[in-house]
């Protein structure tokens, strides 16, 4: 495996084209594939291949979607990331040997790695390992929905349960109000899972994630 500083470079063009093709086959061949380039060293960046190791169900959306819905009218255009079950033992494998490369952890605490624009590859490794979820509910209460533009920008934790906790706001532009626009978050963050962390037998909890939604209430 090639050092940090090398790992953790950005990926060529060609590098992202592979990875998109690989996307589309099947979850076996995927397997095979990044565990021989693994074993031979033949990647030119192994957070390409590993990325692919880890996919998750995305649609993109126009709208700036967050992590997980929240009671918004403009929510409806919005598909959210999801670790698929069939993953989560290549999952757990990879975050034990990636561990001190995307987090810095001490005392049962971790917090995210900063990375630069060209470790756009590293970070998105990182964040499909240790910060998608496996569940995300659907928005099922109608009668709560509101319709007015917001634009927040927030922080919180996964406990070591998996669970969202220490929802803070940053930045808010709405005409609603704070504590409005944190239970509008908190109430489906809460039935939001994510895969417990585990290192050495120890349970950790991940801290100062950062998330937003970007809505415009229009439908």
């Amino acid at each position: 495996m090639n050092n940090i500083s090398a790992g953790l470079g950005g990926a060529s063009t060609p590098d992202f084209q592979v990875a998109s093709r690989c996307r589309r086959r099947t979850w076996c061949f995927l397997v095979c594939a990044i565990s021989s380039a693994l074993e031979i060293g033949a990647a030119n960046d192994p957070f390409v291949a590993l990325t692919d190791a880890v996919e998750e169900v995305r649609v993109s959306a126009v709208a700036q979607c967050g992590s997980w819905p929240i009671a918004h009218a403009d929510i409806v255009g919005c598909e959210y990331a999801e670790l698929k079950p069939e993953m989560l033992k290549n999952v757990r494998k990879l975050r034990a040997e990636y561990l001190t490369r995307c987090l810095r952890c001490k005392e049962g605490t971790c917090i995210p790695r900063a990375w630069t624009r060209e470790q756009v590859t590293a970070r998105n490794l990182c964040k499909r390992l240790y910060m998608t979820p496996t569940k995300v509910p659907a928005v099922s209460s109608r009668s709560r929905v509101t319709d007015a533009s917001l634009l927040v920008r927030f922080r919180y934790s996964i406990s070591n349960r998996g669970r969202v906790e220490g929802i803070r706001l940053d930045v808010l532009d709405s005409d609603l109000t704070e504590p409005q626009v944190i239970e509008m978050i908190r109430g489906v963050a809460r039935y939001v899972r994510f895969e417990p962390l585990k290192a050495d037998g120890e349970a950790l909890s991940i801290v100062d994630l950062r998330d937003g939604y970007t809505l415009t209430g229009i439908l």
